[in-house]
């Protein structure tokens, strides 16, 4: 089957499904200009695996908060990016009842900004901060922490840490649950610019793929789960393809 035939054929499934659910990873985001950790651009490459984790960890984030401010702020706190034409798309999708939700790996919120309604964050959102002080329920936005004159900001009502919510290292997802019954419900899974090497969402589509499952992966290189695709597109841009697909719906 040619790359044309592919295409076809994942817009006849999706248009045939009565329930198609996305699971998104940083492969959709680097188009919009945010690096990812594991490519070849990515922050594992140019800092070191063993760096990146040891700053994004729920410890050091409790013992060392200034370093771990410092590398968030440069990295994760980035008010110039906007959603990419695939993550419109997407959204576009959902309103026309293409697809029902989305579950990302992801945390710039730009599924959200995009417009998608159902969207379904397992590592949390980097743009909201919640106070750590027992008892206080004080949330502020990225614009707060970034004004925010000492490079660890503090609550305003209490005087404590404020931290991103985001999962760190060393802490369980978000949306357990919700995230593996929303894939295991889906009657086409489709994977876009994730490898499917982070658990547990990655055991979640791998559950997903026990049954007689369609699951169509969008991604650049190999993923773990390639042998379990009903159909597998390697891409260069992900909104080109999605383009390509949705002229095909009818």
């Amino acid at each position: 089957m040619n790359e044309e035939q592919k295409l076809t054929r994942v817009a006849e499934l999706l248009a045939s499904s009565r329930n198609t659910v996305v699971v998104t990873g940083a492969g959709i985001s680097t188009e919009a200009g945010i690096p990812d950790f594991r490519g070849e651009k990515g922050i594992y490459r140019t800092l070191g695996e063993h760096k990146v984790t040891a700053l994004l960890n729920i410890n050091a984030f409790r013992k060392r908060p200034r370093e771990f401010y410092e590398f968030y702020r440069r990295y994760f706190l980035l008010p110039q990016v906007k959603p990419s034409r695939a993550h419109l798309l997407l959204a576009d999708l959902e309103k026309k009842g293409i697809i029902k939700a989305v579950v990302t790996q992801n945390i710039d919120n730009l599924h959200q900004m995009a417009g998608s309604q159902r969207v379904i964050p397992v590592h949390g959102r980097a743009d909201r901060f919640l106070c750590t002080g027992i008892g206080c329920r004080f949330e502020s936005d990225a614009g707060y922490v970034r004004d925010y004159p000492d490079p660890v900001p503090k609550c305003p009502e209490c005087g404590s840490i404020l931290r991103p919510d985001v999962v760190l290292f060393g802490e369980p997802i978000q949306n357990h649950r919700l995230a593996r019954d929303t894939i295991l419900a889906a009657q086409v899974l489709l994977v876009i610019g994730s490898s499917l090497t982070v658990y547990p969402l990655a055991g979640f589509v791998s559950e997903y793929c026990t049954g007689d499952r369609t699951m169509i992966i969008i991604n650049k290189g190999p993923t773990a789960l390639d042998y379990a695709a009903t159909l597998k597109l390697d891409v260069e841009s992900t909104a080109e393809v999605l383009e390509r697909i949705a002229r095909n719906l009818p």
